[in-house]
């Protein structure tokens, strides 16, 4: 048999693909199958020692089965089976990570476990033939989990364990297996068989200790932590020591001797570790606790108040967090230090920022304008949002007083520019605030907020036409309202509104062919635009394009909101073409 015609074989016997959280993209429920899991159950492809096949091509068919049938569990070992034979370990453990996930609910057929059964036994023998066997016998542990295979997942793991890993796909697979198991004694007599093989495997220490915790075996568990940290600096293990000798209600020097040994006088490397620790598992007060005694025991260490001043931060003390940070301002004797000052100032100066936008965009400016009272005054968009609260609250000569204090502090800064430009629209003095608009341009040419205000504007310009547009059409000068809607789009290319009357032209013109692409455009712009439905329909009426001219009458009435549905002279039009249409 010819290559081309296996391939071609491979891709009727295969099915399709789609990523662990496919069964949330589907209308189907879960366990459904939009066809018959039989019809699948025997296309399995055991390609035992062919890797020159065109595998990509096999798996675009696969995931296009998937797409339409996600939800028919039979469809994925075949993939898998070809992730595996192509070396595509991550994305081979993706689907069966989500195989598991069901598994664990045991919402898998039998189909589906049998046409697994059948992968593990065809890829039983590939370890010498790759070269990523980390890889290779992490996604075979994973398989074996899934279908409870639990000897064998264990053998595999301990095969993982031995061998070089460049991805993180053993980590995953041992944090997937042994989380999903109920019995948290056998997997502990499980991961001890892996630790005799690889004693220094900290993902699996750090499992286990978190089982023994669970088990309330905690001083087994801190055992399990020390030997972690004896080799390697460890923050989650550092972190779960400290919680658990806390709970034996040790005093600070001996928990931190437990901890660190020989270095636990080290107070100053010490404190400013173990607040980052704290802060980054959200345990404030421990965090708030290092940070103070850090800078109390070492007050020229400006780490210790950049530390301090995010925290009261996050407990949303603006003022005690202002008063910390001049510390850092004052101390600051280097560049990194200046730096860690002006990305906390930055954050102090963002969280009322964002705090009084919420508020304004709810209409609340009185309110928005006392947060802004408690934030760094010399922020610039601290004093864009006053601004912007200001002229609201109709103290339009503050507002301008501080847009122009923005300015002088940042001259070159495109968002002044853009304030500016919104005042001077929201005052109908459309030159001013096309003048600033083109600042924020050279300054910012991908500005997205200007391009919004830019629409706006244009769209104002453009507004100014429709009247004499629709004047012209009704003295039929047709001639004249084509340059008029014409010089419209040119102003604003983004109105729906002006395409419809483009095609409305022609079809008065009796132009019938030219009347499509504008009316096309319209819909493109506003699939909602029920009017350019009803010119399109009429001309492929004219241009006696039937099943076009029935196909777009309907899209009209249906696109009809409830209190547009009365019998007006278009729908009682479209309804007497779509009956005679349709005979």
């Amino acid at each position: 048999m010819s290559k081309k015609l296996f391939v071609i074989l491979v891709f009727i016997i295969i099915g399709s693909n789609v990523f662990a959280d496919a069964i949330i993209k589907t209308d189907l429920p879960i366990g459904k199958s939009a066809i018959q899991p039989s019809v699948f159950s025997s296309r399995i492809q055991n390609v035992e020692k062919d890797y020159d096949i065109n595998y990509s091509d096999a798996i675009k068919e696969i995931q296009q089965k998937i797409k339409s049938y996600p939800n028919d569990y039979t469809l994925y070992p075949s993939l898998i089976d070809l992730y595996i034979k192509s070396n595509q370990y991550e994305k081979a453990f993706k689907e069966l990570y989500f195989l598991n996930s069901l598994s664990q609910k045991k919402d898998l057929n039998k189909a589906t476990l049998d046409n697994l059964t059948k992968i593990k036994a065809s890829n039983a023998n590939r370890a010498s033939q790759i070269q990523d066997k980390s890889g290779y016998y992490s996604v075979m542990a994973l398989l074996c989990n899934v279908l409870r295979d639990y000897p064998q997942t264990e053998k595999y793991l301990i095969a993982a364990s031995k061998s070089p890993s460049k991805n993180d796909i053993y980590n995953n697979a041992v944090e997937t297996i042994f989380s999903s198991q109920d019995d948290l004694q056998a997997a502990i007599s499980s991961i001890d068989k892996i630790l005799l093989q690889s004693p220094s495997n900290t993902t699996l220490r750090r499992l286990k200790a978190k089982m023994l915790t669970q088990l309330n075996r905690n001083d087994e568990a801190i055992k399990e932590y020390s030997y972690i940290l004896a080799s390697k600096e460890d923050n989650e293990s550092i972190y779960a020591m400290y919680k658990l000798l806390e709970l034996k209600n040790m005093q600070e020097k001996d928990i931190l001797k437990k901890i660190y040994g020989s270095n636990s006088n080290n107070l100053e490397k010490i404190y400013t570790e173990l607040a980052n620790i704290f802060e980054e598992n959200n345990d404030i007060r421990n965090a708030q606790l290092f940070a103070e005694k850090l800078t109390k025991k070492f007050p020229d260490n400006v780490d210790g108040y950049i530390l301090l001043s995010d925290i009261y931060r996050r407990q949303g003390k603006l003022q005690e967090s202002y008063k910390v940070l001049q510390t850092v301002r004052d101390k600051a004797d280097n560049n990194e230090a200046i730096s860690k000052y002006n990305v906390l100032l930055a954050k102090l100066s963002d969280e009322p920022v964002k705090e009084a936008d919420a508020l304004m965009n709810n209409g609340l400016y009185k309110q928005a304008l006392s947060v802004l009272e408690g934030a760094n005054q010399e922020n610039l968009y601290v004093i864009l949002s006053s601004a912007r609260a200001n002229y609201f609250l109709n103290n339009k000569q503050k507002a301008f007083e501080l847009l122009n204090k923005a300015m002088s502090f940042y001259p070159n800064n495109a968002d002044v520019f853009y304030y500016f430009a919104c005042i001077f629209y929201q005052e109908k003095d459309i030159d001013s605030a096309r003048k600033y608009l083109d600042q924020v341009f050279k300054l910012s040419p991908n500005h997205a907020y200007g391009q919004h205000l830019k629409d706006a504007i244009n769209k104002l310009d453009a507004d100014q036409y429709v009247n004499q547009i629709l004047e012209t059409m009704e003295m039929q000068n047709y001639t004249e309202a084509m340059r008029l809607v014409n010089e419209a789009i040119s102003i604003n290319a983004k109105d729906s509104n002006l395409y419809y009357y483009k095609g409305m032209i022609y079809i008065s013109m009796n132009n019938y062919s030219a009347a499509t692409a504008p009316l096309y455009k319209a819909l493109q712009l506003n699939p909602n635009n029920s009017g350019a439905y009803y010119y399109l329909a009429m001309a492929f009426d004219n241009l006696s394009e039937k099943a076009q001219a029935l196909s777009y009458y309907k899209k009209f009435l249906a696109s009809l909101s409830s209190d547009q549905y009365g019998e007006s002279e278009k729908i009682n039009y479209a309804k007497s073409r779509i009956q005679k249409l349709q005979q």
